[in-house]
């Protein structure tokens, strides 16, 4: 004679599937807290760099207005200064020849890159065409 238990299982209590329960919530939760995370970043990013931007483009500009102006204001003023205030002009105009020519050449890189990037996309787009031809033969 076997002895069966005389209750029966009961599936809304099964203290397994509360813990997977509450586990698959709390997942659910980190993914959301995650997501929520990484948008609040992205929203912030463009605020934060423009800030920094502003702060160094101002500290550098006066900064610069600083020592040109009262260096420009005394070599005006002493006697043979004009090669002076020639020399400072010149080392402006290289400055911001330079300037140009970085900004330039970081262009035409993003251009290389960006035509790199179509090129792989459309040998990839060749490449599948060839695969799903080879396929239906």
């Amino acid at each position: 004679m076997t002895v069966e238990n005389s209750q029966p299982v009961d599936q809304t209590n099964d203290p397994l599937k509360s813990v997977a329960a509450a586990m698959a919530t709390a997942a659910e939760a980190v993914r959301d807290g995650a997501s929520d995370a990484a948008a609040k970043v992205q929203q912030a990013l463009p605020a934060t760099s423009q800030f920094v931007s502003r702060f160094v483009y101002s500290s550098c500009y006066f900064a610069s207005y600083g020592v040109v102006f009262p260096t420009m204001f005394v070599a005006n003023y002493i006697p043979g200064g004009a090669p002076l205030a020639s020399g400072l002009l010149d080392g402006a105009n290289a400055a911001n020849d330079l300037i140009h020519d970085m900004k330039e050449k970081a262009a035409a890189r993003k251009a290389a890159q960006l035509e790199a990037k179509a090129a792989k996309a459309e040998g990839s787009t060749i490449v599948e065409e060839g695969v799903e031809a080879l396929a239906s033969a």
